[in-house]
C-alpha cells in the first residue's frame, strides 16, 4: 500500500508568520490550482486511464485551512525550529550551536513537533475522510 500525501506542501505554510491565514490561502490556491479541476467530476475527466483523479479546487483550500489550523497550534519557537530546520536547511549541528543546546535534544524537540502536526491533522475530520478515500481507490 502506497502512502499518500497532501497534494501541497503543508510545511511551506509555516515559513510566513506574518502573514494572514486568508492571504496564505489566497497565495497558495492562486499558485497551485493553475488547472486543479473545480468539482470532483472535472477531477475524473481530466485523471489518466486507471489513475487517481486530482482533487478539486475546494477540496484543496478545505485541507489547506486545516494544515494552517494545525500550524497555529504551535508555539512560536515550534514555528522557528521547524523554519530553521527545513527552510532554512540549517542542520541539526548548526541549530545546535544558534540554541546551545546538544543535537540529539533538538532533534527530539523536532520530532516532537512533528508528531503533534501528526496528531492535530489525524483527529480532523476533513482529513480521515481524504485519507479513507485514498484507500478506498488503492
Amino acid at each position: 500500500m502506497a502512502k499518500k500525501e497532501f497534494p501541497f506542501d503543508p510545511l511551506r505554510l509555516a515559513s510566513s508568520r506574518s502573514r494572514t491565514k486568508s492571504q496564505l490561502v489566497r497565495e497558495l490556491s492562486q499558485a497551485e490550482t493553475r488547472s486543479a479541476p473545480d468539482t470532483l467530476f472535472q477531477a475524473l475527466q481530466q485523471a489518466a486511464p486507471h489513475g487517481e483523479p486530482r482533487i478539486s479546487k475546494q477540496e484543496r483550500a478545505d485541507l489547506q485551512e486545516v494544515v494552517l489550523d494545525a500550524l497555529e497550534t504551535l508555539e512560536p519557537w515550534e514555528h522557528w525550529l521547524l523554519n530553521a530546520l527545513l527552510f532554512e536547511r540549517m542542520s541539526l549541528r548548526q541549530v545546535e550551536y544558534v540554541l546551545g543546546i546538544p543535537k540529539t535534544t533538538v532533534a527530539r524537540k523536532r520530532d516532537r513537533i512533528l508528531e503533534k502536526l501528526k496528531h492535530e491533522l489525524s483527529i480532523h475530520p476533513l482529513v480521515q475522510e481524504y485519507l479513507n478515500d485514498n484507500k478506498s481507490r488503492d
